[in-house]
């Protein structure tokens, strides 16, 4: 294959055209499933996933989409369900925000609590979305006469913006943003906890709050989350007071197992469920340990008039809008119950794995992230070091090829994230 950074970009646009197409041809190739698939074929399972699935998706016929991870897809089975919530919300109007609502939402609670292992229903509530998660933890918090809130550089923007407003805002609190390395990710679980541990015993007994992606989102990899919260509690590090812990696990739910009590019983725990639990938009939840379930404290985003005061009780009404993507939280469990929830982990995995060996080897270039750190998400270098290129190939394939890629630089690096999905096959070209 042709190397696109060999070529000038644009000096020479017909030879940029052929670098682009067939850069373009390769990232549609991503969809090609493996011999590693032959499990699940010989159980005759794969037949339930691939181009056919898609006709269980909203997403349009000609539409290749390989970036499922930033909004996710919803199967039609849970939009029809939330429709009919949407009715019977609309139907009877008090009823629904009286009643009805208040009876479906603790089915949702139940159906999270027992997915995650959280000790019990009353530690988890329904929330927009990761980022309301972590505001309503963040800014509801008692910083007392100030302190360090602590952040690695992989964390997402809206956990950056939000520690550095709340370092701006709050008297003697300071944003503290551990820098990982060069050899981040390729460096496995060291290239984070080095690092941390180095942060967590410069700032022994100032720390407030650490925060930490269970899944990073750019570059897309599982952090060695269990690690870390041990780190936090380790008195030969971080003194005698353990650190409290916000886990923005934005990414994780229905992309790998969350076992909320096996990672150690984070302070605090947080997951979309549009991203990959296959929920409508604005589905998500919050697990926060009993112990920090305090009179004023995590606080929902919007206070409303319900006067409730307890934890469950603050979060479960926050004025009047839509809910109906909380109720339809179960509705997404079923659609996965009846595909089989292992054998979409399977099949997505394998599927990732295989995709990220084959274009790495077309494209000469490698993968970004060690096996034990991906999931459905992969991060392989593009065969370019220009950033240009990568955003033009993103445009091409966007407009010539109806399919969606992201181009992202990781110092000198420009890479791609992709996503694996039950929907995508050979048959998709």
């Amino acid at each position: 294959m042709c190397r696109a950074d060999k070529l000038p970009y644009m000096s020479r646009e017909r030879r940029s055209e052929g670098v682009l197409r067939s850069v373009a041809f390769s990232v549609l190739l991503v969809s090609v499933v493996s011999i590693a698939m032959d499990e699940l074929e010989k159980k005759g399972e794969a037949h339930k996933f691939g181009h056919k699935m898609k006709e269980e998706f909203l997403l349009a016929p000609g539409y290749r989409n390989f970036n499922h991870g930033s909004f996710g897809a919803m199967p039609k089975a849970v939009w029809d369900a939330q429709k009919r919530y949407q009715e019977q919300a609309e139907s009877r109007p008090d009823k629904w925000f009286r009643e009805d609502y208040q009876i479906l939402i603790e089915s949702s609670r139940a159906t999270i609590a027992a997915y995650v292992n959280a000790p019990s229903t009353a530690d988890i509530v329904m929330i927009e979305n990761a980022s309301g998660g972590c505001n309503a933890v963040m800014r509801s918090l008692d910083w007392g006469s100030g302190g360090v809130i602590m952040y690695l550089s992989s964390a997402y923007a809206m956990v950056k913006n939000t520690a550095q407003y709340l370092a701006q805002t709050v008297p003697g609190l300071r944003a503290v943003e551990v820098e990982l390395g060069s050899d981040f990710p390729m460096g496995g679980d060291d290239s984070v906890l080095k690092p941390l541990e180095k942060a967590l015993r410069k700032h022994a007994g100032e720390v407030k709050l650490f925060i930490i992606s269970h899944i990073a989102s750019v570059p897309g990899v599982i952090m060695p989350v269990e690690a870390a919260i041990k780190m936090t509690r380790d008195p030969a590090i971080v003194g005698k007071q353990p650190i409290p812990v916000l886990v923005d696990g934005a990414h994780a739910l229905g992309q790998i197992h969350v076992d909320i009590q096996a990672l150690g019983d984070p302070d605090y725990y947080l997951s979309n469920g549009h991203k990959w639990f296959y929920t409508p938009k604005s589905a998500a939840f919050l697990y926060v340990r009993q112990d920090r379930q305090l009179p004023l404290s995590p606080e929902p985003t919007v206070i409303s008039s319900s006067g409730k005061q307890d934890f469950v009780g603050r979060f479960d009404y926050t004025g009047t809008r839509d809910y109906t993507a909380f109720v339809a939280f179960v509705d997404a469990f079923k659609f996965r119950e009846k595909l089989g929830d292992e054998l979409i982990y399977n099949y997505n995995t394998q599927l990732a794995a295989w995709a990220a060996a084959h274009l790495s080897q077309r494209w000469g270039t490698k993968v970004l992230s060690p096996p034990h750190m991906q999931a459905y998400m992969f991060n392989v270098e593009l065969p370019t070091k220009s950033a240009a290129v990568g955003a033009a190939l993103h445009d091409r394939l966007e407009q010539d090829y109806d399919a969606y890629m992201l181009s992202l630089q990781l110092g000198d690096i420009v890479y791609t994230r992709l996503s694996a999905q039950v929907y995508l096959d050979k048959a998709s070209l």
